[in-house]
């Protein structure tokens, strides 16, 4: 395997579309494994990578070039062992911010109103007045009309801002950014 520091390949090399995919699919690969590292030196490495390859391809085979950068996590391990310390991971943070802070209070929110439309149901109908987290709701369950009339409030955006904050630190990993160098 050839690297190249910020060189273009000697050749133009075009690999035909199947080992543009295999290519691409080995990169993904890489990117994940290399979601931790700084950002600007990762597009870095990625760049130099591929043109590695395409510059090993045009002399040797695709096959030959590919199969010497390795497993992509394992190229990205020797990559990691060059750092001072872990980073955090900033995008894990963010999805399980998302699915913890906005859809698991959405999904309780519409789980709430179904069950206690049920429970009128059961009770042979009529309206009721509760509330959720302090938001009053009016709920209507009768042979014709089914609904439900609620105003915002306070306590679920609170509930899903405690929930994204917590969900993102420990998906982050937050206190790498305090952790000793390695």
């Amino acid at each position: 395997m050839t690297t190249t520091d910020d060189h273009l390949p000697t050749t133009a090399y075009r690999p035909p579309l199947r080992e543009r995919v295999r290519l691409s699919w080995w990169m993904l690969r890489f990117d994940v494994a290399m979601q931790d590292y700084p950002a600007r030196e990762s597009r870095r490495i990625r760049r130099e990578l591929r043109a590695a390859v395409l510059d090993d391809a045009a002399r040797t085979g695709f096959d030959d070039a590919l199969r010497g950068l390795g497993r992509p996590r394992r190229l990205a391990a020797t990559y990691y062992a060059d750092l001072e310390r872990e980073r955090p991971r900033w995008t894990d943070g963010a999805v399980l911010a998302g699915l913890i802070g906005i859809l698991l209070p959405g999904y309780m929110w519409i789980a709430w109103q179904m069950g206690a439309l049920s429970a009128i149901d059961e009770m042979g109908g009529g309206t009721v007045d509760l509330s959720w987290l302090g938001v009053p709701a009016t709920f209507t369950h009768t042979d014709d009309t089914i609904s439900m009339h609620t105003t915002a409030g306070w306590g679920p955006v609170a509930l899903s801002g405690a929930l994204s904050l917590v969900a993102f630190a420990l998906g982050s990993r937050i206190w790498r950014l305090w952790g000793s160098a390695a």
